[in-house]
Protein backbone atom coordinates (compact mmCIF):
# COMPACT_ATOMS: atom_id res chain seq x y z
CA UNK A 1 0.00 0.00 0.00
CA UNK A 2 1.34 3.30 -0.62
CA UNK A 3 1.47 6.19 1.59
CA UNK A 4 -0.95 8.17 -0.20
CA UNK A 5 -3.34 5.64 -0.31
CA UNK A 6 -2.73 5.19 2.93
CA UNK A 7 -3.30 8.77 3.80
CA UNK A 8 -6.56 8.83 1.50
CA UNK A 9 -7.48 5.79 4.19
CA UNK A 10 -7.39 7.63 7.04
CA UNK A 11 -8.97 10.65 6.12
CA UNK A 12 -12.06 8.34 4.93
CA UNK A 13 -11.99 6.63 8.17
CA UNK A 14 -11.59 9.76 10.00
CA UNK A 15 -14.84 10.80 7.63
CA UNK A 16 -16.96 7.66 8.94
CA UNK A 17 -16.36 8.93 12.46
CA UNK A 18 -17.71 12.29 11.79
CA UNK A 19 -20.32 10.32 10.01
CA UNK A 20 -20.79 8.24 12.73
CA UNK A 21 -21.62 11.12 15.43
CA UNK A 22 -23.67 13.47 13.40
CA UNK A 23 -25.57 9.94 12.91
CA UNK A 24 -25.79 9.61 16.94
CA UNK A 25 -26.46 12.39 17.77
CA UNK A 26 -30.10 12.83 15.04
CA UNK A 27 -31.18 9.81 16.21
CA UNK A 28 -31.19 10.18 20.17
CA UNK A 29 -34.29 11.08 20.20
CA UNK A 30 -35.43 7.33 19.31
CA UNK A 31 -33.04 6.26 22.47
CA UNK A 32 -35.56 8.97 24.86
CA UNK A 33 -38.50 7.72 23.31
CA UNK A 34 -37.76 3.96 23.85
CA UNK A 35 -36.70 4.57 27.41
CA UNK A 36 -40.20 6.40 28.05
CA UNK A 37 -41.80 3.38 26.79
CA UNK A 38 -39.98 0.92 28.72
CA UNK A 39 -40.37 3.43 31.76
CA UNK A 40 -44.48 3.53 30.98
CA UNK A 41 -44.29 -0.83 30.92
CA UNK A 42 -42.12 -0.77 34.27
CA UNK A 43 -39.85 -3.02 32.16
CA UNK A 44 -37.31 -1.69 34.78
CA UNK A 45 -39.10 -3.11 37.63
CA UNK A 46 -39.71 -6.04 36.17
CA UNK A 47 -36.54 -7.39 35.72
CA UNK A 48 -34.96 -6.04 39.23
CA UNK A 49 -37.33 -9.07 40.34
CA UNK A 50 -35.47 -11.46 38.35
CA UNK A 51 -33.51 -11.20 34.96
CA UNK A 52 -35.92 -12.31 31.86
CA UNK A 53 -35.56 -12.93 28.17
CA UNK A 54 -37.32 -10.67 25.62
CA UNK A 55 -40.44 -13.22 25.30
CA UNK A 56 -40.94 -13.36 28.76
CA UNK A 57 -40.90 -9.43 29.28
CA UNK A 58 -43.24 -9.17 26.35
CA UNK A 59 -45.55 -11.59 27.61
CA UNK A 60 -45.54 -9.63 31.29
CA UNK A 61 -46.25 -6.19 29.14
CA UNK A 62 -48.83 -7.28 26.07
CA UNK A 63 -46.04 -6.63 23.63
CA UNK A 64 -45.06 -7.98 20.31
CA UNK A 65 -42.02 -10.46 21.17
CA UNK A 66 -39.78 -9.94 18.32
CA UNK A 67 -40.28 -6.10 18.94
CA UNK A 68 -39.47 -6.67 22.50
CA UNK A 69 -36.32 -7.47 21.60
CA UNK A 70 -35.51 -5.08 19.40
CA UNK A 71 -36.67 -2.50 22.14
CA UNK A 72 -34.61 -3.91 24.74
CA UNK A 73 -31.33 -4.27 22.45
CA UNK A 74 -31.60 -0.64 21.77
CA UNK A 75 -31.35 0.56 25.00
CA UNK A 76 -28.53 -2.26 25.80
CA UNK A 77 -26.20 -0.13 23.69
CA UNK A 78 -26.80 2.90 25.92
CA UNK A 79 -26.02 0.32 28.86
CA UNK A 80 -29.62 0.44 30.31
CA UNK A 81 -29.92 -3.37 29.96
CA UNK A 82 -27.21 -6.28 29.97
CA UNK A 83 -28.25 -9.22 28.75
CA UNK A 84 -26.26 -12.80 30.32
CA UNK A 85 -25.34 -15.90 27.96
CA UNK A 86 -29.01 -17.28 28.43
CA UNK A 87 -30.50 -14.45 26.76
CA UNK A 88 -32.02 -12.79 30.10
CA UNK A 89 -31.81 -9.00 30.12
CA UNK A 90 -31.61 -6.98 33.49
CA UNK A 91 -31.08 -3.30 34.65
CA UNK A 92 -27.74 -1.90 34.69
CA UNK A 93 -27.04 0.00 38.24
CA UNK A 94 -26.76 2.86 36.91
CA UNK A 95 -30.29 2.97 35.59
CA UNK A 96 -31.87 1.49 38.46
CA UNK A 97 -33.59 4.94 39.01
CA UNK A 98 -35.94 3.85 35.87
CA UNK A 99 -37.15 1.87 38.51
CA UNK A 100 -40.86 3.28 40.64
CA UNK A 101 -39.56 2.04 44.03
CA UNK A 102 -36.48 3.53 43.67
CA UNK A 103 -35.78 6.19 46.47
CA UNK A 104 -34.60 9.13 43.75
CA UNK A 105 -36.86 7.34 41.15
CA UNK A 106 -36.60 9.26 37.72
CA UNK A 107 -39.29 7.11 35.75
CA UNK A 108 -41.85 9.98 35.08
CA UNK A 109 -39.35 12.25 34.57
CA UNK A 110 -37.97 10.40 31.47
CA UNK A 111 -41.93 10.06 30.16
CA UNK A 112 -42.38 13.50 30.80
CA UNK A 113 -39.22 14.72 28.89
CA UNK A 114 -39.14 12.06 25.80
CA UNK A 115 -43.03 12.48 25.50
CA UNK A 116 -44.52 16.11 26.49
CA UNK A 117 -41.79 18.20 26.33
CA UNK A 118 -40.41 16.57 23.03
CA UNK A 119 -43.12 16.91 21.14
CA UNK A 120 -42.79 20.84 22.28
CA UNK A 121 -39.27 20.96 21.21
CA UNK A 122 -41.18 20.62 17.65
CA UNK A 123 -41.68 24.26 17.88
CA UNK A 124 -38.30 25.09 18.49
CA UNK A 125 -37.96 27.15 15.18
CA UNK A 126 -40.81 29.05 16.23
CA UNK A 127 -38.43 30.20 19.08
CA UNK A 128 -36.02 30.97 17.34
CA UNK A 129 -37.72 33.33 14.65
CA UNK A 130 -39.77 34.97 17.42
CA UNK A 131 -38.32 34.18 20.80
CA UNK A 132 -41.60 33.00 21.85
CA UNK A 133 -43.35 29.26 23.39
CA UNK A 134 -42.34 26.63 21.10
CA UNK A 135 -44.82 24.50 23.61
CA UNK A 136 -47.25 27.14 22.44
CA UNK A 137 -46.63 26.87 18.83
CA UNK A 138 -47.29 23.54 18.90
CA UNK A 139 -50.39 23.22 21.56
CA UNK A 140 -52.21 25.91 20.95
CA UNK A 141 -51.56 27.09 24.53
CA UNK A 142 -49.08 27.55 27.95
CA UNK A 143 -47.61 23.82 29.19
CA UNK A 144 -49.58 25.07 32.33
CA UNK A 145 -53.33 25.67 30.22
CA UNK A 146 -52.79 22.45 28.38
CA UNK A 147 -52.14 20.34 31.70
CA UNK A 148 -54.72 22.01 33.21
CA UNK A 149 -57.18 20.72 30.36
CA UNK A 150 -59.50 17.30 31.72
CA UNK A 151 -58.36 15.43 28.41
CA UNK A 152 -54.31 15.69 29.83
CA UNK A 153 -55.08 14.34 33.35
CA UNK A 154 -52.80 11.60 32.65
CA UNK A 155 -50.04 14.13 31.37
CA UNK A 156 -50.15 15.97 34.33
CA UNK A 157 -50.30 13.18 36.92
CA UNK A 158 -47.32 12.27 35.54
CA UNK A 159 -45.55 15.76 35.36
CA UNK A 160 -46.45 16.37 39.39
CA UNK A 161 -44.64 12.93 40.12
CA UNK A 162 -42.00 14.02 37.47
CA UNK A 163 -41.37 17.84 39.43
CA UNK A 164 -41.74 15.39 42.60
CA UNK A 165 -38.79 13.05 41.43
CA UNK A 166 -36.49 16.12 40.11
CA UNK A 167 -36.90 17.55 43.98
CA UNK A 168 -35.95 14.57 45.89
CA UNK A 169 -32.01 14.77 45.70
CA UNK A 170 -32.10 18.19 46.45
CA UNK A 171 -34.66 17.71 49.11
CA UNK A 172 -32.05 15.24 51.00
CA UNK A 173 -29.15 17.44 50.20
CA UNK A 174 -30.97 20.68 51.63
CA UNK A 175 -32.14 18.51 54.93
CA UNK A 176 -28.10 17.73 55.37
CA UNK A 177 -26.25 20.73 54.97
CA UNK A 178 -28.79 23.22 56.59
CA UNK A 179 -29.72 23.88 60.15
CA UNK A 180 -33.97 23.25 60.54
CA UNK A 181 -33.95 23.42 64.33
CA UNK A 182 -35.21 26.34 64.78
CA UNK A 183 -38.26 25.96 62.06
CA UNK A 184 -41.62 24.44 62.34
CA UNK A 185 -43.44 25.22 59.49
CA UNK A 186 -41.94 25.06 55.38
CA UNK A 187 -43.96 26.64 52.60
CA UNK A 188 -42.82 25.36 49.51
CA UNK A 189 -44.42 28.13 47.04
CA UNK A 190 -45.40 26.29 43.30
CA UNK A 191 -44.28 23.34 45.18
CA UNK A 192 -45.80 20.84 42.62
CA UNK A 193 -45.90 17.38 44.08
CA UNK A 194 -44.49 18.21 47.14
CA UNK A 195 -41.41 16.36 46.94
CA UNK A 196 -39.21 19.30 47.74
CA UNK A 197 -41.21 19.95 51.46
CA UNK A 198 -41.98 16.13 51.65
CA UNK A 199 -38.07 15.31 51.71
CA UNK A 200 -37.26 17.80 54.70
CA UNK A 201 -40.65 16.84 56.76
CA UNK A 202 -39.03 12.84 56.12
CA UNK A 203 -35.35 14.03 57.19
CA UNK A 204 -36.96 16.46 60.31
CA UNK A 205 -39.90 14.79 61.87
CA UNK A 206 -40.74 18.17 63.89
CA UNK A 207 -41.20 19.76 60.74
CA UNK A 208 -44.89 20.73 59.06
CA UNK A 209 -44.60 20.94 55.48
CA UNK A 210 -47.44 23.41 53.42
CA UNK A 211 -47.46 23.48 49.42
CA UNK A 212 -48.80 26.12 47.57
CA UNK A 213 -49.91 25.88 44.45
CA UNK A 214 -52.20 25.17 41.57
CA UNK A 215 -55.49 24.27 42.62
CA UNK A 216 -55.43 20.82 40.44
CA UNK A 217 -52.14 19.99 41.41
CA UNK A 218 -53.73 20.53 45.17
CA UNK A 219 -56.17 18.20 44.56
CA UNK A 220 -54.06 15.03 43.07
CA UNK A 221 -51.42 15.81 45.65
CA UNK A 222 -52.39 14.06 48.76
CA UNK A 223 -52.94 10.97 46.94
CA UNK A 224 -49.61 10.76 45.10
CA UNK A 225 -47.37 11.97 48.51
CA UNK A 226 -49.07 9.05 50.46
CA UNK A 227 -48.21 6.38 47.82
CA UNK A 228 -44.47 7.77 47.78
CA UNK A 229 -44.07 8.70 51.55
CA UNK A 230 -46.78 6.70 53.71
CA UNK A 231 -48.80 8.16 56.49
CA UNK A 232 -46.37 9.63 58.97
CA UNK A 233 -45.17 11.98 56.33
CA UNK A 234 -48.38 12.71 54.54
CA UNK A 235 -49.92 13.56 57.45
CA UNK A 236 -47.65 16.43 58.14
CA UNK A 237 -47.49 17.93 54.52
CA UNK A 238 -50.87 20.00 53.69
CA UNK A 239 -51.98 21.34 49.76
CA UNK A 240 -53.00 24.90 49.60
CA UNK A 241 -54.38 26.33 45.98
CA UNK A 242 -53.02 29.31 45.54
CA UNK A 243 -52.25 31.83 42.41
CA UNK A 244 -48.66 32.52 43.84
CA UNK A 245 -48.58 35.39 41.95
CA UNK A 246 -50.76 37.65 43.98
CA UNK A 247 -50.83 35.76 47.16
CA UNK A 248 -49.29 32.61 49.13
CA UNK A 249 -50.26 31.19 52.60
CA UNK A 250 -48.91 33.19 55.63
CA UNK A 251 -47.29 31.33 58.87
CA UNK A 252 -43.87 29.89 57.58
CA UNK A 253 -41.25 29.95 59.33
CA UNK A 254 -39.27 29.24 56.05
CA UNK A 255 -40.47 29.65 52.55
CA UNK A 256 -39.31 27.73 49.54
CA UNK A 257 -39.37 28.77 46.09
CA UNK A 258 -37.58 26.29 43.81
CA UNK A 259 -36.42 26.09 40.08
CA UNK A 260 -39.99 28.70 39.45
CA UNK A 261 -38.12 31.77 38.94
CA UNK A 262 -36.24 30.59 35.72
CA UNK A 263 -39.79 29.71 34.15
CA UNK A 264 -40.65 33.27 34.04
CA UNK A 265 -39.88 36.52 32.86
CA UNK A 266 -38.08 38.92 35.50
CA UNK A 267 -40.91 41.30 35.81
CA UNK A 268 -42.90 37.89 36.68
CA UNK A 269 -40.23 36.99 39.45
CA UNK A 270 -40.79 39.77 40.78
CA UNK A 271 -44.40 39.46 41.37
CA UNK A 272 -43.57 35.77 42.75
CA UNK A 273 -41.24 37.14 45.23
CA UNK A 274 -43.36 40.11 46.38
CA UNK A 275 -46.40 37.89 47.05
CA UNK A 276 -44.09 35.73 49.08
CA UNK A 277 -42.38 39.17 51.23
CA UNK A 278 -45.95 39.90 51.45
CA UNK A 279 -47.07 36.47 53.64
CA UNK A 280 -43.77 37.07 55.26
CA UNK A 281 -44.51 40.12 56.84
CA UNK A 282 -48.34 38.99 57.30
CA UNK A 283 -46.11 36.26 59.53
CA UNK A 284 -43.45 38.27 61.31
CA UNK A 285 -40.27 39.01 61.14
CA UNK A 286 -38.06 36.18 61.77
CA UNK A 287 -39.91 34.51 58.81
CA UNK A 288 -37.24 33.30 55.81
CA UNK A 289 -36.85 32.76 52.19
CA UNK A 290 -34.76 30.02 50.73
CA UNK A 291 -34.67 30.46 46.69
CA UNK A 292 -33.03 27.99 44.28
CA UNK A 293 -32.03 27.87 41.09
CA UNK A 294 -29.56 25.92 38.56
CA UNK A 295 -27.88 29.27 37.77
CA UNK A 296 -27.31 30.30 33.78
CA UNK A 297 -23.10 30.69 33.68
CA UNK A 298 -21.76 28.11 31.30
CA UNK A 299 -21.98 26.72 27.63
CA UNK A 300 -23.78 23.29 29.56
CA UNK A 301 -26.24 25.91 31.11
CA UNK A 302 -27.28 27.04 27.79
CA UNK A 303 -28.92 23.66 27.18
CA UNK A 304 -31.12 24.51 30.09
CA UNK A 305 -31.87 27.89 29.30
CA UNK A 306 -33.42 26.78 25.96
CA UNK A 307 -35.93 23.98 27.18
CA UNK A 308 -37.02 27.28 29.75
CA UNK A 309 -37.33 29.10 26.63
CA UNK A 310 -39.22 26.85 24.21
CA UNK A 311 -41.33 24.93 26.80
CA UNK A 312 -42.26 27.60 29.05
CA UNK A 313 -44.33 30.70 28.47
CA UNK A 314 -41.53 33.12 29.61
CA UNK A 315 -38.70 31.28 30.80
CA UNK A 316 -35.54 32.55 30.08
CA UNK A 317 -32.45 31.24 33.18
CA UNK A 318 -30.61 34.33 35.23
CA UNK A 319 -27.40 34.45 36.77
CA UNK A 320 -26.84 35.39 40.32
CA UNK A 321 -26.45 39.07 39.47
CA UNK A 322 -29.94 38.73 37.91
CA UNK A 323 -31.58 36.78 41.06
CA UNK A 324 -30.26 39.42 42.79
CA UNK A 325 -31.68 42.11 41.45
CA UNK A 326 -34.93 40.17 41.37
CA UNK A 327 -35.25 39.74 44.98
CA UNK A 328 -33.92 43.34 46.23
CA UNK A 329 -36.87 44.36 43.61
CA UNK A 330 -39.47 42.39 45.56
CA UNK A 331 -38.62 44.16 48.97
CA UNK A 332 -36.43 40.82 50.40
CA UNK A 333 -32.41 41.45 51.31
CA UNK A 334 -29.96 38.14 50.27
CA UNK A 335 -27.85 37.60 53.62
CA UNK A 336 -26.34 34.63 52.48
CA UNK A 337 -26.00 32.60 49.19
CA UNK A 338 -24.78 28.92 49.45
CA UNK A 339 -24.38 25.83 46.74
CA UNK A 340 -25.65 22.35 46.68
CA UNK A 341 -23.80 19.63 44.79
CA UNK A 342 -27.21 19.33 42.56
CA UNK A 343 -26.13 23.08 41.04
CA UNK A 344 -28.72 24.36 42.56
CA UNK A 345 -27.53 28.41 44.28
CA UNK A 346 -29.50 28.92 47.46
CA UNK A 347 -30.25 32.36 48.21
CA UNK A 348 -31.27 33.07 51.72
CA UNK A 349 -33.62 35.91 52.16
CA UNK A 350 -35.33 38.08 54.57
CA UNK A 351 -37.21 40.97 54.49
CA UNK A 352 -35.32 44.16 53.95
CA UNK A 353 -35.00 46.40 57.21
CA UNK A 354 -35.89 43.67 59.32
Amino acid sequence: MTQGTATGLDEAYRSEMNHMHVTRLAGSGWFSRALAVAARLGIADLVTEQPMTAEEIAARTGSEPQVMRRLLQMLKVWAVFERDEEGRYSLTEKFAPLREDHPFSMRNYCILMAETYDDAFAGLGETLRTGGSGFRAVFGVSLYEWLERAENAETAAIFDRAMAELSRPVAALLARQRDFSGVQTVVDVGGGGAGMVAGLVAAHPHLHGVCADRASVCERGPQQLAKVRGEDVSARVSFQPADIFTEVPSGGDLYLLKNVLHDWTFDSGVRILTSIAEAMRRTGAASRLLVLEPLVETDFDAVRAMFQRVVCEEGTGFTRADLEKMIEAAGLTVVSVDQLVSNHTVFECELTGE
